[in-house]
């Protein structure tokens, strides 16, 4: 595993938001942004910048030690912030479900697959394989010989997450890509899924599914991380990236795109509430048996971990649903951070060697919560205004490109 203060964001599509009739949100306006092919719910571009905010916080913040307790407090707190990182991929798997549930339930729909793995292809691909290229003419012109380069493959081919090849991949000597493994992760929850759902089709062998996946990866992570002495500490390391250790977050994010479609009448926001609450004492009990808020002990991924699950899938509900947590994630700088998550995820680890010129700049030390928090500070604008940048010159016109692949939904809405 990574050390902790790498752990990483995953990505989501800002524009992945499926067209479905929500019992939750019925009764009110929702927000919602017009597009081609089906409405987009701005609240869950808040939700997906409150988590990358988390991931940020949690990189820049997380190991902060100060004097003053506000500054002890801040950096106890922001070490939680990896609870980000499963945020995304539980909205992922929701987002995801959601738009090939619908599509596989249209009569009208043609190319289901294709266009699927088109539109992953358009958002995912080409800023991180850009990315990848830098990275390679870097290591060249650093001196590197093309033997380390090849070193990059495991990225190219998004191996970087299998056990026994992360620890080669966080090796490779270039610009920061620790965080990568996420994404890893998550394309092959990507290849994996839509055959699933294809394959069990009904709404009750999905369910099944979906619990069934979640209590599989609860038992992986008891088994791997809960036995120490059957599975040494090295082979809890080289696990801790993997899919099955996270894919628990994926089953609760799909659990939720099915419970929140039609024909179930229910408001799921009083059961979501009290969900929420539960997974967040756990993982605060998870977090006090361990003396750390962060994912390093072994507790954490027995307990802390799917408490984490619960708590996210919970919350997305609460967003659909009107309230103060709907308000909150339709803040608009939240929307917009929401809106450039995949590229600020990608930029503000790879930046970090500016921000550490920066901070030294400024301190004139290389250590010290002062130090680390001007990197903290000057870090977040720098990483804002170049993942603006590359949405707008960059991304947006792959993103243009999804209208020949359209993903239509059958539900109609409110």
């Amino acid at each position: 595993m990574p050390p902790l203060a790498h752990y990483p964001a995953t990505p989501v599509d800002a524009s992945s938001s499926p067209s479905v009739r929500l019992a939750a949100v019925t009764r009110t306006e929702p927000l919602h942004e017009p597009s081609a092919d089906r409405a987009h719910d701005l609240a869950l571009d808040g939700l997906r910048g409150l988590a990358v905010l988390l991931v940020y916080l949690f990189h820049y913040g997380g190991g902060l030690k100060s004097s003053h307790l506000i500054g002890r407090l801040f950096g106890q707190f922001s070490a939680a912030g990896w609870v980000g990182v499963e945020l995304f991929f539980v909205l992922s798997a929701f987002l995801i479900t959601g738009i090939l549930w619908d599509s596989i339930h249209d009569p009208h729909s043609r190319h289901r697959l294709r266009n699927f793995y088109a539109r992953r292809i358009l958002r995912i691909f080409p800023l991180y394989y850009a990315t990848l290229a830098i990275c390679a003419v870097v290591m060249l012109a650093m001196g590197h010989n093309f033997q380390e380069v090849r070193g990059l493959y495991l990225y190219v081919f998004f191996l970087q997450d299998l056990p026994k090849l992360a620890t080669a991949a966080q090796q490779v000597p270039t610009l920061p890509l620790y965080h990568f493994w996420s994404l890893a992760v998550e394309e092959q929850f990507y290849i994996l899924w839509p055959f699933l759902l294809f394959a069990f089709r009904t709404r009750q062998a999905t369910i099944r599914l979906c619990l069934a996946t979640f209590f599989v990866s609860v038992a992986f992570c008891v088994t791997i991380f809960g036995m120490r002495h059957t599975f040494s500490g090295q082979t809890a390391h080289d696990l801790s990236g993997f899919l099955v250790t996270h894919m628990g977050a994926f089953a609760l994010g799909a659990l939720a795109a099915i419970l929140l479609r039609e024909p179930f009448h229910f408001n799921l926001a009083p059961y979501a509430r009290a969900a929420f609450f539960a997974g967040v004492a756990l993982f605060a009990f998870s977090s006090w048996l361990c003396h750390s808020f962060t994912l390093t002990p072994r507790l954490q991924f027995c307990i802390g971990l799917p408490a984490v699950w619960l708590a996210s899938a919970a919350t997305i509900p609460l967003v659909l649903h009107p309230g103060l947590p709907r308000r909150l994630c339709s803040l608009a700088p939240l929307r917009f951070l929401g809106r450039i998550s995949y590229g600020f995820y990608v930029f503000h680890l790879l930046l970090q060697g500016l921000f550490d010129t920066i901070g030294s700049h400024v301190t004139h030390a290389d250590s010290g919560s002062y130090y680390q928090f001007i990197r903290l500070v000057a870090g977040f604008p720098i990483t804002l205004a170049v993942s603006w940048v590359s949405f707008q010159l960059f991304e947006f016109p792959f993103l243009k490109l999804k209208r020949f692949f359209p993903m239509r939904s059958t539900i109609p809405t409110a």
